[in-house]
């Protein structure tokens, strides 16, 4: 009798187990019209990168900044190439160029300013932009060509100085390895002074828009 029971209990439930299979496996399968989602690709890593930029350089303060006596503002120049140690570091070399800052009380006068650093930069990867900061330090060479004022004809004049730059900007990718980007940043000049020329520290401040491409 015992065994009766028994056998009518489990053709009783073994209808029930398979029922209870067959719907757990079509749970976990998604239907047919569900959309496929793609795995978003990694942003590739480049290992090396250069920049082109342009910009303004303005005096700030001391003599060379002085708004009588001071000098006006240059268009600006940046040439660089780096390396990256992962996506946050990356070491280069920076030249960059000022065309000309003329003196505002003797507008025939003008300097020019060429500088080679060395620098470091740390970058901030957002999911559509990137923030960075950078440091440089380097040489920095000024010219002031002859000219002519109140009748009188003055030789040129050069010298060379140490000296440092550091700010940070924002990059946007336009495409690819091609990206757009904004950055200021503070150059200072620990002496220009030479033979006829004595000015001193001198201080710019530089907003530039430049291209970034790696590679």
């Amino acid at each position: 009798m015992r065994k009766r029971v028994l056998l009518l209990v489990c053709a009783f439930l073994l209808p029930i187990g398979a029922r209870a299979q067959n719907k757990t496996a079509q749970d976990r399968q998604p239907p047919a019209d569900a959309p496929i989602t793609a795995s978003k690709p990694a942003p590739r890593f480049y290992r090396y990168y250069g920049v082109v930029g342009a910009g303004t350089a303005i005096p700030l303060g001391g003599g060379w900044g002085d708004n009588n006596a001071g000098f006006k503002f240059s268009p600006a120049f940046n040439f660089a190439g780096a390396k990256k140690v992962d996506d946050t570091l990356s070491y280069g070399l920076e030249a960059s160029y000022s065309s000309g800052h003329r003196n505002k009380s003797i507008p025939e006068m003008k300097v020019r300013i060429f500088s080679l650093t060395p620098f470091l930069r740390a970058a901030f990867r957002d999911e559509k932009k990137t923030y960075f900061g950078i440091l440089g330090a380097g040489v920095y060479h000024w010219t002031r060509p002859s000219y002519s004022a109140d009748g009188k004809n003055f030789s040129s004049d050069s010298g060379s100085s140490l000296g440092i730059n550091m700010g940070g900007g924002i990059m946007y990718p336009l495409r690819d390895a091609l990206c757009l980007g904004l950055e200021l940043r503070w150059h200072h000049i620990f002496a220009v002074n030479g033979g006829k020329l004595g000015v001193g520290p001198a201080n710019n401040i530089t907003p530039s828009v430049f291209l970034a491409y790696g590679f």
